[in-house]
């Protein structure tokens, strides 16, 4: 199901059929680096972290981390939606791309139109984002598309010190 589109994307619901694509992004270093070291090594494991993640967010919240795709191709290219966490007051930007599809735009048009869902179906009035405080392509690119850094944080139970940033949606 399409979630939206901009000129060159879609975001659209995952399905179980989107495992090796999962499984190739989250073995990427930078997820790896950035996000988390799932051990998600075979395909079986990447059809779980479906099931349990992305289509949980769906059911339990009507959103969730939604698959790009570049229209044109309707191949996946990577991962960006709104996540909710106990440990934040509202729901989180997040987003992840191939190495392959860097530097072309792709994450902040993903981004950017994943505020405006936010904002016009959703009817957030805030959205938040947080990241290592070392990853700073997706500092510039949450700066580029309105957030502010608010403070680090911590998730409950973790020493990892992380940058909060948010977005007053007006």
């Amino acid at each position: 199901m399409t979630i939206y589109k901009t000129k060159r994307l879609r975001a659209r619901l995952a399905t179980i059929n989107d495992s090796k694509f999962i499984l190739k992004l989250l073995n990427e270093p930078s997820w790896k680096q950035f996000i988390a070291d799932h051990s998600i090594n075979t395909q079986a494991k990447a059809t779980d972290y479906i099931e349990e993640k992305l289509l949980a967010s769906y059911a339990n919240f009507g959103f969730g981390l939604w698959v790009i795709e570049k229209f044109d191709e309707t191949i996946p290219i990577g991962l960006c939606g709104l996540l909710q966490r106990d440990s934040l007051p509202c729901a989180d930007l997040g987003f992840a791309f191939l190495s392959d599809y860097w530097g072309q735009g792709y994450a902040a048009e993903a981004a950017a139109e994943t505020l405006h869902y936010a904002k016009n179906v959703l009817r957030a009035q805030q959205v938040m984002a947080i990241t290592d405080k070392a990853n700073a392509h997706s500092i510039k690119l949450l700066e580029k598309i309105g957030f502010v850094y608010e403070s680090t944080f911590s998730h409950p139970g973790s020493n990892e010190v992380l940058s909060l940033y948010s977005n007053s949606i007006h």
